[in-house]
């Protein structure tokens, strides 16, 4: 065969395989394609053994309070408030029964959304309380419990650290309103400390609205878990909760100094080796530093962020030449 026809022949098979890769390419104007959305995690639902003891029953609002113990992987033991869907679970209880139940978390993530205790059941009876009851006076000495504060009251002086490290008194925010309340960051019910942080969160961005409001008010998170709540883990937190000093600040007390401030302000809270107890409570103070407002229990939960807002503005001093202490 003539080589010139030989060539020819090559190079068209050439040619042909070229364009039959080229075809397989996708065109360079094919549209991309549509990238799927990040799911968020689905709710998991987890349970737990919950055991403990009673401490308070209150049958009208179905709620009891339990003393609970440890629960691995989950939370400390502590004392707090359980809401019961089936209220006839509550009349066979009272303070001292030791209990058992099944503590239902659901989660997205690492995020508690919810929570139900379920299938309480008494698992040792409380002793008979005796009828008489003798005491020896010797050495017996009786402490008046500390007077809750009414507004106007003169709020007690106390000393906490900040998440930077530095000491700073209550009397050193004289000249500005200051919203506080009493946190710890291990909490893991998304109704209590969690709530709390939530709640300061969109009151801090209100605040931070408005110049002339966020340069008098201060808002102080304080935790009573010194023991773990160091400087350095409440500003990882803060910087969690989008907390930005000196508008809002994380800081922690010593046992010490919470007891200054604990009873007059309606805090229930009790260091112990085993367990946390604690309820909610949240204060306003004026610029003077007096009690303006305070809300203890449940209440703290139903307050809302604009009802809190809309009674610290008119506490807001005017401005004037002398700058406040942040």
């Amino acid at each position: 065969m003539n080589r010139f026809l030989i060539l020819r022949l090559t190079l068209v098979a050439a040619l042909g395989m070229s364009a039959g890769c080229t075809s397989r390419t996708p065109s360079s104007t094919e549209p991309p394609r549509a990238t799927e959305p990040v799911k968020s995690p689905s709710p998991t639902l987890t349970h737990y053994k919950l055991t403990g003891v009673v401490k308070r029953v209150t049958p009208k609002s179905g709620q009891v309070v339990i003393a609970h113990e440890s629960i691995p992987g989950f939370m400390n033991a502590m004392t707090m408030p359980f809401t019961l869907k089936d209220h006839a679970l509550l009349d066979d209880l009272q303070p001292g029964d030791e209990v058992e139940g099944d503590l239902q978390v659901e989660k997205e993530g690492e995020v508690v959304k919810d929570y139900e205790l379920t299938g309480l059941v008494v698992s040792r009876p409380a002793l008979a309380t005796p009828k008489t009851l003798t005491l020896s006076m010797k050495n017996l000495t009786i402490r008046e419990a500390p007077k809750r504060l009414e507004p106007g009251d003169l709020v007690p002086d106390f000393v906490v650290t900040t998440q930077d490290g530095r000491p700073l008194k209550l009397s050193e925010l004289r000249g500005n309103i200051v919203a506080l309340t009493f946190i710890y960051t291990r909490c893991p019910l998304p109704d209590f400390c969690p709530l709390m942080d939530r709640k300061f969160a969109e009151l801090a961005g209100k605040l931070a609205a408005s110049p002339e409001r966020s340069s008098r008010v201060r808002l102080l998170s304080i935790s009573f878990d010194p023991e773990h709540d160091t400087p350095e883990v409440l500003r990882k937190h803060a910087e969690i909760q989008g907390a930005k000093p000196p508008l809002w600040t994380f800081a922690v007390a010593s046992h010490d100094e919470l007891a200054k401030v604990a009873g007059p302000l309606g805090l229930t809270y009790g260091p112990t080796s085993t367990e946390i107890i604690h309820n909610l409570c949240t204060a306003v103070i004026d610029s003077e530093g007096r009690l303006a407002r305070i809300e203890v229990g449940n209440a703290v939960k139903n307050l809302q962020v604009s009802e809190l807002l809309k009674f610290i503005a008119p506490l807001v001093p005017a401005a004037t030449e002398s700058t406040p202490k942040s």
